[in-house]
């Protein structure tokens, strides 16, 4: 409570008895912080706003229970073509010292709600999340042609920003700053968590990245190199085969109700669905399997060597139709972000089409002059470390949208930049069967990874109170347990409505579970963590 409201409140009370107030930092009241003068910022609105339901506009449903809060909004502009929104949620009272830091899917282009500061500030947090930029859908990126800076905006800049804003902010409101600060996020906010763990150390204690889209433009070219691949003659997959793919992935690689314990041990041969008669939907002909081949192994240069990890096998059903597949060829979410990425970012072209890329001409020059900006991929997080900051990644087996192997590469370059021993004691890798991009999926994916920590705090089964357990002087999380509620979203972001399906156990990488074998494979109490890949 700041300190003007809480003298309020004890005013009736001064004839009785002294009240004794500690001398700190005077606090401004939430009405008052419009006034604060930040570096290259305005604040727009600073406002208290009532207790009660909060509809996020690109939210699917709207959030109960909101405390009442200090809403401040602002505009940050670092050059003269940025426009940089930001948010930040403060709670009135029960504050717990904490800043929660949100970021951003895709192109992001707006500020993240409903897994972000919703969440912070119900569970006794104040939150801060961006829009990075510019206002656009997920896929969109034509919001970069003629916007070199916006481009820097996304690619790193704003998310520190807004960070240095919040803290700043939060001083002003409660008179002190956050004893700890927190970051989590999925996806390109994955990248995002990476790129300040490396570019600015000093911004957050503890982070959680999530199927970090980091190298952006080896995963951007994937991209592009997947479409350029069902774009072949007789190529394209149509959405009624995936299910007799699914079907014979699952065979191969000896899954147990849907989920594959080890699908980096799975030599899955799609050979065996080629047609022996006419085409059906229950095999595929012998350009569909090249196809998958080329899927599966990953973006190749001339002369064969890999240059991106492909996809491992698991959970095509469900999510290949959508991120790599589409209806029809360059329909997918997939050609969409190749195009966006290569069209509108690097080419500054609305019309630019997949078609015309040309991976040996192209390819080192996109990755030469983006990567610098828009890569998190440096191993030497020697500075977070040295101040005491935490990482914990996480990656979903089955994920077809940011391909599993490219974070257990990023874990792997960290070890043998900084050794394996330093590695071990800031950094910690999740690894979760069976689960999809970001959440979802056959397999257990719900385990506090996304936003603040539930409370109470149970480090046990909630990644980021495992995380603030670390940081604040606990031990390193070794296994963290993932359920799968029968109602997904709800329980990726709020309590499991209606009951939990299923339990699972998560191992710090390289251990990876294992059914004891005789109790329920459906129960986390009944796996081990074994030291077998």
């Amino acid at each position: 409570m700041p300190i003007r409201a809480l003298l309020k409140c004890l005013a009736p009370l001064s004839g009785v008895f002294v009240v004794f107030v500690p001398q700190i930092a005077q606090a401004v009241a939430c009405e008052d912080l419009h006034t604060l003068q930040l570096n290259q910022t305005t604040i727009t609105e600073s406002i208290r706003v009532p207790a009660g339901t909060f509809k996020d506009p690109g939210g699917p449903w709207p959030a109960e229970d909101v405390p009442e809060r200090c809403q401040v909004k602002g505009v940050i502009r670092p050059t003269s073509d940025s426009e940089i929104h930001f948010e930040i949620w403060m709670p009135t009272a029960s504050w717990n010292h904490k800043l929660q830091g949100s970021g951003n899917g895709g192109f992001a282009g707006a500020l993240n709600y409903q897994s972000g500061i919703v969440q912070s500030l119900q569970r006794g947090y104040a939150g801060v999340t961006t829009d990075t930029g510019h206002i656009a859908k997920g896929e969109d990126a034509s919001w970069a042609i003629g916007h070199p800076e916006k481009i820097v905006d996304f690619a790193h800049r704003a998310i520190h920003l807004m960070t240095v804003n919040a803290k700043a902010v939060v001083k002003a409101y409660y008179g002190d700053g956050p004893k700890h600060s927190y970051f989590a996020s999925c996806s390109n906010g994955g990248r995002q968590a990476l790129m300040l763990a490396q570019r600015y150390p000093t911004d957050y204690d503890g982070i959680i990245a999530g199927a970090p889209a980091n190298d952006w433009t080896g995963l951007m070219l994937e991209f592009v190199w997947n479409q350029q691949t069902v774009m072949k003659p007789g190529a394209f997959i149509p959405p009624d085969h995936v299910p007799a793919l699914q079907a014979e992935v699952n065979r191969q690689c000896n899954a147990r109700d849907g989920v594959i314990g080890a699908p980096q041990s799975c030599s899955f041969k799609p050979e065996a669905l080629l047609c022996q008669g006419a085409e059906s939907n229950s095999c595929l002909t012998r350009p569909q399997i090249e196809s998958l081949q080329a899927i599966y192994q990953g973006m190749r240069a001339a002369h064969g060597e890999m240059t991106f990890s492909g996809f491992t096998p698991g959970a095509e059903v469900g999510s290949w139709s959508g991120w790599i597949l589409g209806a029809k060829p360059g329909e997918s979410a997939e050609a969409r972000f190749g195009s966006g990425f290569v069209g509108a970012m690097v080419q500054q072209d609305a019309n630019w089409k997949i078609e015309q890329f040309d991976f040996d001409r192209d390819a080192p020059r996109i990755i030469q002059q983006f990567g610098p900006l828009m890569n998190a991929t440096d191993p030497d997080l020697s500075k977070f470390a040295s101040r005491g900051g935490k990482l914990i990644l996480f990656h979903g087996w089955a994920d077809a949208a940011v391909p599993p192997l490219n974070t257990i590469r990023y874990f792997e370059n960290v070890g043998a930049k900084m050794g394996t021993q330093r590695r071990s004691q800031f950094v910690r890798l999740f690894m979760a069967p069976g689960m999809q991009h970001c959440f979802g999926g056959p397999g257990p994916s719900i385990f506090g990874e996304h936003t603040a920590a539930r409370q109470p705090p149970d480090p046990d089964s909630d990644l980021a109170a495992a995380l603030e357990r670390w940081v604040e002087g606990g031990a390193a999380p070794e296994t963290v347990r993932a359920i799968k509620p029968k109602d997904l979203l709800a329980g990726a972001f709020g309590s499991p409505k209606g009951g939990v399906e299923r339990t699972g156990l998560l191992c710090a990488y390289p251990k990876r579970a294992k059914w004891n074998g005789t109790a329920g494979a459906d129960d986390a109490a009944n796996s081990t963590c074994v030291d077998e890949k």
